[in-house]
């Protein structure tokens, strides 16, 4: 590999958000699929949270998150969601939080997206976002599983 290819990284900036909105596509199958009423209640062993709950998650570290990489400042305030407490309202999040990365994404320069969390030095932020939203997705497989629903294919982005 030369130095030039050393630098590059794996992904572009664009294969980077397409491969996170695949990423995001198949978590909203997730989400689509599961029992309404078991979206912000099941959970199999406390303290796991319900899948709604990790998701809310999910959602609330973007804004912050993108907008810490656009501009340095990392504000890790975390928009207020106790209004949503149901899928429909859920899955309006989630759409706003996609319309939210979309107008963004344009904004990041390649050196803010190679760039990390501060107060986690180890972590890129982008790569982090989508590892926790797969790890809580992963964990809403279960449940959806424990409940007797087959979870949407992984790999069908």
């Amino acid at each position: 590999m030369t130095e030039a290819d050393a630098g590059a990284g794996i992904f572009t900036a664009q294969e980077t958000l397409d491969h996170w909105r695949g990423h995001r596509a198949v978590t909203r199958r997730t989400i689509e699929r599961f029992p309404d009423e078991h979206l912000f209640s099941f959970t199999p062993a406390p303290p796991l949270r319900p899948f709604g709950e990790m998701m809310l998650e999910v959602i609330r570290m973007i804004p912050p998150s993108l907008q810490g990489i656009e501009t340095g400042d990392w504000n890790f305030q975390l928009a207020d969601m106790s209004g949503v407490q149901d899928k429909a309202a859920l899955l309006r999040a989630w759409d706003e939080a996609d319309a939210f990365i979309e107008a963004r994404w344009a904004h990041l320069t390649r050196e803010a997206l190679r760039g990390v969390v501060p107060p986690l030095p180890h972590l890129r932020a982008v790569p982090y976002l989508v590892d926790n939203e797969i790890h809580h997705r992963a964990q809403g497989f279960i449940y959806l599983r424990l409940l007797g629903v087959e979870p949407p294919a992984f790999f069908e982005r």
